[in-house]
Parts: structure tokens; C-alpha cells; sequence
């Protein structure tokens, strides 16, 4: 029952009511979050494949993708048959239909455990894909593929924040799975931000060019070097623009650079650099602009220089940084 109200959610197909039950299925225990974390990656990597075909504008016929899997997991499988008119209706529910083998455990096997994935906490990480193309992950932030990386194209998903600089190969397009949209270039340097908790999707290329596109409503745009492509979750709005952020690559060159910058914007820049919550719940004049250069420095030399700049006070409350006064 559970893993139907699981693939409910998954097609966009929940009530209200059921979306509620869900919820507070996940928060019974730590075990159900993580079966429905396995059962997502592997509807978004079964998904992905297929919409990869249909993209290409590639027939897909049911019974045949269907035995094709059912071949590769050996005479000795015990699966479910998939003949039912309901899946063939959209490709998302043939996705749907491998879903409902998880409760066997084959699907985990053939599809999670053929994954290579990075994952990190508190911390940077480094990482080298098989085509020599280089990614540095932000914090909590988690990248995979499967073995089928380079083959017919270069596939990755990405939850969270990394700077990418692909090795370009024109056969084999590289492509980024984000959060219901897609990133695609041949051979670039970009940043994407795309933390769940967060209400923009955020692609700032460095170099190259890159196009951002929403599967759901067919919406892309081509991004240059110096562009930044913005996809607003709650509204499907996607747009682009010139990105005027020169910080936006401060978390990974840990270099900050602010003239006469108002001090809401730098406290946003360095939450997100140092990974932190700032808050400056008090009213700061528009006279209050800060300009400075930070250059590898820690989160406490950071706020003792705009202490002194500004006669800034704050206190630390655990996590918490409030500004309590601002002598500016």
C-alpha cells in the first residue's frame, strides 16, 4: 500500500489528503525516508533513461523496453508482468511500473548498486568523472551516475550546489539532471545551485555555453559566458539574465569582493559562502554599505572585520549569528 502511495507521489498524482499520510509516513521513522529516497533515485534514473528516448524522438514500445530489463536480470528473477494498459499511458508510469518491484529488492540491485555517487557534509569535494571532466561539490550537496556514463551520452544528478568544467566531446553531450530540470553543453565552465530547501534553480556560466531547460514545461534558454539562467520552482518560471553576482563563485574560491554593498547582501553572500545563518533582524540605513576584499579568510575574521568597520555588534547563540547593532 505504502509503495503505491510512493508512486503516487512520484507521477504527481497525490490528493491533499494522501500527500498528508505520506508526510507523516516519513516521519514515523528514519527507515521509511531512506526506502523513499532509494525509491525516488531509482524512478529518477529509470525516468531520466526513458525521457532520453523520447527526446530523441525514439518510439518506446512498452512490452519491448519491458523485456529488454526483465533479460538483463537473469531466467532465475522473479518480476512482475507488466502488461497493464494504466502504465502505458505516459512514460512516467512505465517508470512507475519498476517501481513496484523495489518490494523484491532486484531494482535496487540492478539499478543503485551500478551507481557511483559522491556525496558530502560539511565539507568540499573534489571529483573527476571518467571523461576527465572536473567537478568541485559544495557542501551538502550529492552528484551520481551509472555505469552507463560515456557510452551514448554523459548523464549526472545533482542535488545541491557544483561548479562543473566539462571536457568537451560534440558525440556525447554532457547533461545535468536537476530537480525536474536539465542542464546540457558540449564543453564548458558553469556553476549550478540547486539546493531542495531553496526556490531558485541557479546555472551561472563562466565559460561556454549552456542550455537550462524545465522537462515539465518544455521551457529552455541558452545561457553565454557572464549569463545566469533562473528556474523558480513554485511559479515553473524560467528566465535569463546577466549575472551581476561577482561572489557567486566565493564557496569554492573562498575570495569575497563587495563595493558599496549594503549589508543585507553581504550577510546573504556570506550564509551562503560559509555555509552559516546570519540573521540581522534590525533596520540597517542605506548608508550602511561595506566595501572590502576577503581573500581565504576564516567566518570569525570575516565578522571581526565588519565589526570593526561598521562598529558592528553581534552574538552567537550556538548556530546562530544575530547582529544586534550597527553603528553605521
Amino acid at each position: 500500500m505504502q509503495d503505491d502511495l510512493i508512486i503516487r507521489h512520484l507521477t504527481g498524482e497525490t490528493s491533499e489528503e494522501e500527500e498528508k499520510d505520506l508526510q507523516r509516513w516519513l516521519a514515523q521513522l528514519p527507515d521509511n525516508e531512506q526506502y523513499f529516497n532509494e525509491v525516488k533515485k531509482v524512478f529518477d534514473l529509470s525516468s531520466n533513461q526513458i525521457a532520453g528516448r523520447i527526446k530523441q524522438n525514439v518510439s518506446v514500445d512498452i512490452d519491448q523496453e519491458w523485456n529488454k530489463f526483465v533479460g538483463s536480470l537473469g531466467k532465475d528473477t522473479p518480476v512482475r508482468p507488466l502488461v497493464n494498459e494504466y502504465f502505458a499511458k505516459s512514460w512516467l508510469r512505465i517508470a512507475a511500473a519498476i517501481l513496484v518491484l523495489m518490494v523484491s529488492g532486484f531494482v535496487i540491485n540492478y539499478f543503485v548498486f551500478t551507481e557511483t555517487q559522491f556525496q558530502t557534509a560539511d565539507n568540499t569535494l573534489p571529483v573527476t568523472l571518467p571523461d576527465g571532466s572536473r567537478i568541485i561539490l559544495n557542501q551538502h550537496s550529492e552528484l551520481s551516475y551509472t555505469s552507463s556514463f560515456g557510452k551514448e551520452e554523459r548523464r549526472v544528478i545533482l542535488t545541491g550546489e557544483g561548479f562543473f568544467e566539462v571536457e568537451r566531446d560534440p558525440q556525447k553531450p554532457f547533461v545535468i539532471d536537476v530537480n525536474g530540470t536539465q542542464v546540457e553543453v558540449l564543453g564548458t565552465s558553469f556553476n549550478v545551485q540547486a539546493y531542495d530547501n531553496r526556490k531558485l534553480i541557479e546555472v551561472t556560466v563562466q565559460t561556454g555555453v549552456v542550455k537550462f531547460s524545465v522537462a515539465e514545461t518544455k521551457k529552455e534558454v541558452k545561457l553565454v559566458a557572464g549569463q545566469k539562467g533562473v528556474y523558480t520552482k513554485s511559479k515553473g518560471e524560467l528566465n535569463s539574465t546577466i549575472n551581476q553576482d561577482v561572489n557567486f563563485l566565493a564557496w569554492n574560491t573562498r575570495k569575497l569582493s563587495f563595493t558599496d554593498s549594503d549589508l543585507r547582501s553581504v550577510v546573504a553572500t556570506i550564509n551562503r559562502t560559509y555555509q552559516v545563518n546570519i540573521t540581522l533582524p534590525i533596520t540597517v540605513p542605506d548608508t550602511c554599505v561595506v566595501t572590502v576584499t576577503f581573500d581565504h579568510q576564516t567566518l570569525e575574521s570575516v565578522l571581526n572585520v565588519l565589526k570593526t568597520t561598521l562598529n558592528l555588534e553581534y552574538k552567537i547563540n550556538g548556530n546562530q549569528i544575530e547582529i544586534i547593532s550597527v553603528g553605521c
